[in-house]
């Protein structure tokens, strides 16, 4: 998984979509700064963080640092996407000047720096105090040839540019930046990586091989040069201050060029270099690249191929390029290009020069034909990778069908995981159902009838409550009081009346009462003086009447009072749904 640091924030993790680059990719090429290119979109959290030639830009594959560099430059589009560039950290070299200093043996210094790797580490440090710690190096492993060198002299060159010219191009060998408990290496080795053992094989991996053959360097006679400017080398050959090679000027014609050997000061050593120099000129350069797959991204258990690896390229079918165990025939990842929103996409660039062989052959006609039938073998070599990549590509076809039957257009993939599934399945995908739940089609049920039917609310809405027209009913039923007392007591002087009936008929014990105190009765008023009770008693039942019916009827709907919903979540968890779309 890939991950892009500014600072130590995070700018790109494909667990977040909050946090993703568009379009990030990283060029790596041996002995040059590197690039990584991107776009953030404006409402990125950390868009505010990068600022230019400052900020620290790491790339990670899993815990394993692939890119470390600066923000170069920027530019912002018309939906105000921001489009950034970035440099590798080799580029902090572009910073710094060589003040004008003379180096090597004739140099007046005491402890001079005479031969190539002391100039370089003395380079780096003349670098290191001009620059801050956050752009400095620390010298790490130096393995190239050393070479004395009597005289060589820095004018305020930009570093990198007199490093360039001055040692990559004279001593061969490669720049490394590498990180070690928080160091920052500089290394200056012969072999940048490792020696794979992934295998580049035709019909396997390969998808393209071209062919370039050069002549534009070669050179079929040269003119020695001490480092004085005044040693040749007619003393030691013969008068003649040049050498050539007959069977090259048959081939190709007189071809000159002045070579300047500045460690050289004597004839003889002088003309020695000068053979061995010319060796090398008069060859034809015929270099083979290739691109492949890193097998890597299929298979976790395969050694990853990185930049400067010697990868072992095989053709069984004639036998051509590497042969297995022998390194000198393995091919040199020259280029590293990864894609991190598209794995898929990573390409890694080998390539190995085949010398012509000239000075190994009696004549020019064998010379020619050996030539012809190395230009030969790389025709067929072109034409295998062409059938190679064809069977690469039938096998990306059946690993899409495959992919195609386990994930159809139309299929949901649920994942904890925010990783567009694009990233490992191919296809299309697009974000599902988010901030909803799913239900399974019910073509019985209006609501569930089809397929992405959309519905439901998280609250429950207001709405009011309805009561049917109906009738209450009372039964008829008896109230009975049952026997009781009454007593009336009170204090102060109070009258009370007395009538008799003088016509009253004696019923045993008790006389009928009189019904009328005005007509046909006399009345005697008692006394009131002291304060007395009066007792009434009264005995017997009362009934009150029948009621029977019943109540009217009510009808009408109640409502609902008060504002806002009701809470209606069920329990749920939270993940992430992708539906394919193409």
């Amino acid at each position: 998984m890939y991950r892009v640091l500014c600072d130590g924030k995070v700018l790109h993790d494909v667990r977040d979509e909050d946090y993703m680059l568009l379009g990030p990719k990283v060029a790596l090429e041996l002995n040059k700064t590197g690039n990584f290119d991107f776009s953030i979109l404006p409402r990125h959290p950390n868009v505010d963080v990068i600022n230019k030639l400052k900020s620290k830009i790491e790339v990670y594959e899993d815990s394993e640092l692939l890119f470390s560099g600066r923000s170069l430059t920027d530019e912002i589009d018309f939906q105000r996407t921001g489009q950034v560039s970035c440099e590798g950290e080799l580029a902090f070299l572009l910073d710094s000047v060589q003040r004008a200093h003379t180096y090597g043996s004739e140099s007046s210094e005491v402890h001079k720096a005479d031969n190539n790797i002391d100039i370089f580490k003395a380079l780096i440090a003349e670098h290191n105090s001009q620059m801050g710690a956050e752009k400095q190096f620390t010298i790490g492993t130096i393995d190239i040839d050393s070479v004395p060198i009597t005289k060589l002299s820095t004018n305020y060159e930009i570093t990198w540019d007199f490093i360039n010219t001055n040692f990559i191009g004279k001593y061969p060998g490669y720049l490394r930046v590498r990180h070690e408990n928080g160091i920052r290496y500089l290394d200056y080795v012969k072999q940048y990586g490792k020696v794979s053992n992934q295998v580049i094989r035709f019909g396997e991996n390969l998808l393209d091989l071209k062919k370039y053959t050069k002549a534009e360097n070669i050179k079929t006679a040269i003119i020695p040069v001490g480092g004085n400017g005044v040693t040749n080398i007619a003393s030691a050959n013969g008068g003649k201050d040049y050498i050539y090679n007959q069977e090259a000027v048959d081939l190709y014609g007189w071809i000159y060029e002045k070579v300047d050997f500045p460690d050289a000061v004597d004839p003889k050593d002088l003309l020695a270099k000068g053979q061995e120099y010319l060796k090398t000129c008069v060859n034809l350069a015929i270099t083979i690249e290739l691109t492949a797959v890193d097998l890597h991204m299929i298979d976790v258990d395969i050694n990853a191929i990185r930049l400067g690896d010697l990868v072992p390229c095989v053709s069984q079918q004639h036998g051509l390029l590497s042969t297995m165990g022998d390194v000198s025939t393995y091919y040199l990842v020259s280029k590293y290009e990864i894609d991190l929103e598209n794995p898929a996409n990573n390409k890694i660039v080998l390539g190995r020069t085949i010398s012509s062989l000239t000075d190994k052959v009696a004549g020019t006609s064998n010379l020619t034909n050996i030539v012809q039938g190395m230009a030969g073998s790389v025709n067929t070599a072109v034409n295998t990778a062409n059938n190679a990549a064809n069977t690469v590509e039938q096998i990306r076809v059946e690993m899409d069908a495959v992919t195609n039957k386990l994930w159809p257009v139309g299929s949901i993939y649920i994942s904890v995981n925010n990783a567009n599934p694009a990233s490992f399945f191919g296809g299309s995908w697009v974000q599902f159902a988010t901030g909803k739940t799913i239900v399974g089609v019910d073509t019985g049920q209006g609501e569930f009838n089809a397929v992405e039917k959309s519905g439901g609310h998280k609250e429950l809405q207001s709405h009011a409550h309805g009561m049917n027209n109906h009738v209450h009913s009372l039964n008829n039923h008896t109230h009975t009081v049952p026997n009781h007392v009454h007593t009336m007591q009170g204090a102060g002087n109070h009258y009370h009346y007395l009538g008799i009936n003088k016509d009253a008929v004696q019923k045993g014990t008790s006389y009928n009462k009189p019904n009328n105190f005005e007509s046909g009765s006399t009345s005697y008023k008692s006394n009131t003086t002291g304060n007395h009770a009066h007792t009434m008693n009264s005995s017997g039942t009362c009934t009150t009447g029948g009621n029977s019916g019943n109540t009217g009827g009510n009808s009408g709907n109640t409502t609902s009072a008060g504002g806002g919903n009701a809470g209606n979540l069920q329990p749920y968890i939270t993940v992430y749904m992708w539906k394919r779309t193409g």
